[in-house]
């Protein structure tokens, strides 16, 4: 049976740019710390990713702190702030992945509310910042079960105004659009190869110059003091030119992801009980989520891949366990939060994909 892959906001698969670069670098197995030649050679593609993701991204490569994906960069961001600051409140949305989620919930952050397009409330967080107590906001940068796209820069702005540091989980945008540091207004953003067709097991931290982060392990004084550990140097340099080649072919890419994205629309337009989430909101052209109401989401995703089509419920950051969607809870959806499913592509899908999803979703469900 032929496969059809709709789970790229899950993985995407790797790029040939970053496969056959991968394939040269597997033969430099020097340690980036040693002063040996070997070393040394592998300190230069070390330093050659960094400054190729740092003109990428618009900063200084200083900045650019590689981590081993996303989740890491994250912990780094949330946890390395609070070991500074402790007297300050870490404030976070109701809409996060997991891994800020419960980062935050771990460190006693509140937690921002979202409007019923997942969008969240300025004039909460404004009302929050004005009390004084918080020192760091995390909101993503666009939801990974919806892909709604928040108001970064005006949150950027309003944590700015009020002395706060901002951080952005750009996981699910970058590689998809034009993202740029500075011209979002982050103090700190992550993201994480594997989502752009970079392998798995490299991410990056990108930091402002001024914050002084602490490792979250001890160790050794890789990447500035902020990371200790012997850098992966093959995922790194994988992942770089992954991002160069994601830029390159980005505008393409795009107009496809969102053709896309209107077959999808169209598609289901005519299915008796299927709604597509976060409808008003201005949404990522790679990701749409569908609520089915008559259906569990679990079961649609069973019934999608025994037709060959991949599709998932939600986030796949859980050793593959079910769990119903916070997200669509945090919409005031709680009703639909076990009853979703998620269509994502990416580099390596055609438009005639979405023909086959719909196809096979019709099947499932019965139309």
């Amino acid at each position: 049976m032929d496969r059809t892959y709709l789970d790229y906001a899950a993985t995407a698969p790797l790029r040939p740019e970053a496969k056959a670069h991968m394939m040269e670098l597997l033969d430099v197995f020097g340690n980036p710390s040693s002063i040996h030649a070997e070393g040394q050679l592998a300190r230069n593609v070390l330093d050659a990713s960094r400054r190729a993701v740092a003109d990428i991204m618009g900063v200084r490569a200083e900045r650019v702190v590689f981590t081993s994906g996303g989740t890491e960069a994250n912990n780094i961001a949330l946890r390395g702030f609070k070991n500074l600051s402790s007297s300050k409140t870490l404030l976070i949305s109701s809409v996060e992945h997991d891994c800020v989620r419960n980062t935050g919930k771990a460190l006693g952050a509140g937690e921002l509310a979202v409007d019923e397009t997942g969008v969240v409330k300025l004039d909460a967080l404004q009302d929050e910042l004005a009390k004084g107590y918080v020192g760091l906001v995390s909101v993503m940068h666009a939801n990974n079960e919806n892909g709604v796209i928040q108001p970064v820069e005006e949150i950027a702005r309003l944590c700015r105004a009020a002395g706060v540091v901002f951080h952005t989980d750009a996981v699910q945008t970058v590689g998809h659009i034009p993202v740029e540091v500075d011209e979002l207004g982050a103090d700190m953003l992550s993201f994480a190869a594997h989502k752009f067709g970079g392998p798995k097991g490299a991410g990056v931290l990108i930091l402002k110059s001024e914050l002084d982060m602490q490792a979250m392990t001890t160790g050794g004084a890789q990447e500035r003091n902020r990371r200790a550990g012997t850098e992966n140097v093959l995922a790194i340099g994988g992942m770089a030119t992954a991002l160069q080649a994601a830029m390159e072919h980005m505008h393409a890419e795009r107009a496809l992801a969102e053709a896309m994205a209107s077959a999808l629309e169209a598609g289901v337009a005519g299915m008796t009980g299927v709604h597509l989430a976060g409808a008003e909101a201005v949404k990522l052209g790679h990701v749409r989520q569908l609520l089915i109401p008559a259906m569990k989401g679990d079961d649609v995703v069973i019934g999608m891949d025994m037709r060959g089509v991949a599709v998932s419920q939600g986030s796949a950051c859980g050793s593959g366990r079910v769990k119903e969607s916070h997200v669509l809870s945090a919409m005031g959806l709680q009703d639909m939060a076990g009853h979703a499913v998620r269509l994502s592509w990416g580099w390596d899908s055609r438009l005639a994909d979405i023909d086959v999803a719909v196809e096979a979703l019709g099947g499932v469900i019965g139309r």
